[in-house]
């Protein structure tokens, strides 16, 4: 805990670029005490193991214990499918943007929204064609540098696979 209140009061004293006259930071403390520090607009110095950095707008650093900081890479972004998509058959290709550093990725699904249970799919590529079964899933990829750690997270996307056949409606023919 005490890392995580050193970090905050860094945050407090951040500066940023003229003229946002601030910075917005989230900062995320791990049971194990790992600390990561996000920052969304200005800019601020983050010191940990006795080294200090500079961290601007969308970059990350993470604080690990008995370690010096590191910077994560960012977020793949999505491209398909498209948020809330639904599929009648059970494989689904996915894809996403490519991050800059990244070596691998690793596609995250599951079945909850908090990725509770997850299943995951290392890869090469900004693809992968993944089976699931009928239902409601979430899916997010996370980039990986040379070294395999992994960059940043976001929000899953949800999407549906509903292989019900469609219903024929009939009714009585009409002549004309």
């Amino acid at each position: 805990m005490k890392r995580a209140i050193l970090l905050l009061l860094l945050a407090s004293t951040a500066w940023a670029d003229p003229p946002d006259g601030g910075a917005s930071v989230s900062v995320v403390v791990e049971p194990n005490g790992d600390t990561t520090v996000d920052v969304h607009k200005g800019a601020l110095k983050v010191k940990a193991g006795g080294v200090e950095e500079r961290v601007v707008a969308g970059q990350t650093v993470r604080a690990q214990k008995g370690k010096g900081l590191k910077r994560l890479l960012g977020a793949p972004a999505p491209l398909a499918p498209a948020a809330d998509a639904t599929f009648n058959n059970t494989d689904v290709a996915l894809a996403w943007k490519r991050v800059p550093g990244a070596t691998r990725y690793v596609v995250e699904i599951a079945s909850a929204p908090e990725m509770v249970g997850m299943r995951t799919e290392t890869v090469d590529g900004t693809r992968a064609v993944v089976h699931l079964d009928p239902g409601t899933w979430y899916w997010r990829v996370v980039a990986l540098d040379g070294g395999g750690a992994a960059g940043k997270r976001v929000a899953a996307r949800r999407l549906t696979i509903d292989t019900t056949p469609p219903k024929l409606k009939t009714g009585k023919p009409e002549w004309r």
